[in-house]
Order: structure tokens, then sequence, then C-alpha cells
């Protein structure tokens, strides 16, 4: 019998061997950062793709800023020449009106 904090050692036969469960997060992670669009919107700042929904913002001179960065600039550089929301797909969803 074991006590609690100890681990059992289990014999297997001989000729089989431990089967690992793979990383499925990994696994998760690889898939989804693969249907990301490749001309899709990524901040010039930190360099991270923005989710859906988060609004990137182009500066005037060109640069394309995630909130998070637009957010940490002075006041007087906090100018956008254009702002716009970020799609979960290419194009955009319908709304549609709730049904009575």
């Amino acid at each position: 019998m074991s006590r609690a904090g100890e681990r059992s050692e289990r014999t297997l036969p001989p000729g089989r061997e431990i089967l690992r469960m793979p990383d499925l997060a990994a696994m998760i992670m690889r898939r989804s950062l693969g249907t990301l669009p490749p001309g899709g919107p990524r901040c010039a700042e930190c360099r991270r793709n923005p989710l859906p929904g988060e609004r990137v913002h182009e500066l005037d001179s060109g640069r394309t800023l995630c909130d998070l960065c637009f957010a940490v600039l002075p006041d007087e550089r906090r100018l956008a020449v254009r702002t716009e929301r970020v799609h979960a797909s290419e194009r955009p969803l319908e709304v549609a009106p709730k049904a009575a």
C-alpha cells in the first residue's frame, strides 16, 4: 500500500513501453497559427497579431499599432489617421435582428 505523496512504481511486461499523451496545447497553437491570414494586421511596435474585435490604428507615418501600444503613446503622438476593428474572418460578419 502506498502512502499519500509517494509514487508507486508500476512494472510493465517485457517489450511494452509507456505511451505518452501528445502536448495538445502545442498542437492547437500550431494549428491556429497556421490559419492566420498572411497579410493580416500586425502591430509595428510589439509585432503581435491583434485579436478579432480589437482595434488597430494607422499613424500618419504609416505604422500600424494595436490598441495596447497605441494607448501608451504620448498624447501629442496619439493621432491616428485611420482606426479599424480586426474581423474574425476576411469578410465582416452580418448582424441580424433578434427574432421576436
